[in-house]
């Protein structure tokens, strides 16, 4: 077992969110991944996490234990978010982050097969993985996935600029006191999910955190801009997707059309449920993501 890694990250402290190893890509340098390891057990299939725009590795903390239950769990954090780096002029688009992250995973923690889960962004990516590297990526999990557009976005700023970049930027100095005042609280958190009263402090502080301090925000949106899945994940990466039915981020009529999925998806709507389904239903997540991965036959 390697000796736990101590890290700078100031918003990892949570005891939840405890690896046992914390890598920063040297694989691919262009694009730059890091890899927060929290079971090194060869019996046990390899599980990697991929966080959404704007987030970190550190928002899957709740399912951790429940997960390392079954899998070695990786969660990454994407250029520019967490601890990992981000360099001008590399590629950061979903499909290039897909294969940055195969190739680091492999590279670094020499596992040749894996399975995936993935929320908002992260689900995007996720399936991307699926279509890369299906010799190597046996399911993906999608949790309310980008990319399933009916219609590219073509903004030049994301949906959640103001309401969840700016307020971020601001709030992270003065977190307890906007956690306790409702309209704060609800401005940063109502559009995400509509069970924003019952989100504990810890969670929006992380998320406060990881979302004012990602240098690779902007990248990262300008990376999926006019872009939407179209790759091909063969039948035999076992594929669900799931998305809530008060998904107030990615709505059912701007970014949930089936026919952009691979037509072998599993398809799951949540009832009252928003879009960051760990948040809503933690042990429901770890159940969705078992029953995919190790279904398998």
């Amino acid at each position: 077992m390697a000796q736990r890694c101590c890290t700078s990250w100031t918003y990892r402290s949570s005891r939840c969110f405890d690896p046992v190893r914390i890598e920063r890509a040297k694989y691919d340098s262009r694009v730059p991944i890091a890899t927060h390891l929290f079971t090194e057990d060869p019996n046990r299939p390899a599980l990697v996490l991929v966080h959404g725009l704007g987030s970190a590795g550190n928002i899957w903390k709740t399912l951790i234990a429940d997960l390392t239950a079954h899998f070695s769990v990786i969660a990454v954090d994407l250029p520019g978010h967490g601890v990992a780096e981000i360099h001008e002029g590399e590629a950061v688009d979903p499909q290039s982050l897909a294969r940055a992250i195969v190739k680091t995973v492999s590279a670094e923690h020499n596992f040749s097969e894996m399975h995936v889960a993935g929320n908002s962004l992260g689900g995007w990516i996720a399936l991307e993985m699926g279509a890369v590297a299906p010799e190597k990526v046996k399911s993906v999990t999608a949790l309310a996935p980008a990319g399933l557009w009916h219609q590219v976005p073509t903004s030049k700023l994301p949906p959640s600029f103001f309401d969840a970049r700016i307020l971020a930027k601001i709030s992270q100095h003065f977190m307890k006191l906007a956690y306790n005042l409702p309209p704060l609280k609800a401005i940063g958190y109502k559009k995400i999910t509509h069970l924003w009263r019952e989100l504990s402090f810890e969670s929006c502080r992380d998320s406060v955190l990881a979302m004012a301090n990602s240098k690779g925000y902007m990248p990262l949106w300008r990376g999926l801009r006019g872009r939407k899945f179209e790759s091909h994940v063969p039948p035999e990466v076992k594929v669900s997707i799931i998305f809530g039915d008060y998904d107030l981020t990615l709505p059912e009529e701007v970014a949930q059309e089936k026919s952009v999925a691979p037509r072998h998806s599993h398809w799951v709507v949540v009832e009252n449920c928003a879009h960051v389904i760990m948040w809503n239903y933690p042990k429901l997540t770890v159940d969705f993501i078992k029953r995919t991965a190790l279904a398998i036959s």
